[in-house]
């Protein structure tokens, strides 16, 4: 009785151990390269909503440009909401997040 429930907390120790230590192990083995289907997902999907994104923000940039002129804070408010999405839709590489 007793050996049976020490092999049961001996297994249950193992699995968690391999669970809880799983990911650190993933995460390492991440690669510089993206992969085909991380490029594909960009493509299709990231760099369209990145368009729209750069769109948005520059329309919400220059209604607020009188009020970010007065307070001095032009260059905070443009890198945010234009030069942020530009960067994200145009000069990053594909597939790279």
């Amino acid at each position: 009785m007793f050996l049976r429930k020490g092999i049961v907390i001996g297994i249950v120790a193992i699995v968690l151990a391999g669970i809880l230590g799983a990911p650190p192990v993933v995460w390492a083995q991440e690669t510089d390269k993206p992969t085909g289907t991380e490029i594909t997902f960009d493509f299709i999907i990231a760099r369209p909503l990145g368009l729209v994104g750069l769109a948005m923000g520059t329309t919400i940039f220059i209604a607020t440009f009188p009020l970010a002129a007065i307070t001095g804070s032009t260059k905070n408010t443009a890198s945010a909401l234009v030069g942020e999405p530009f960067d994200f839709t145009f000069v990053r590489g594909l597939g790279e997040y």
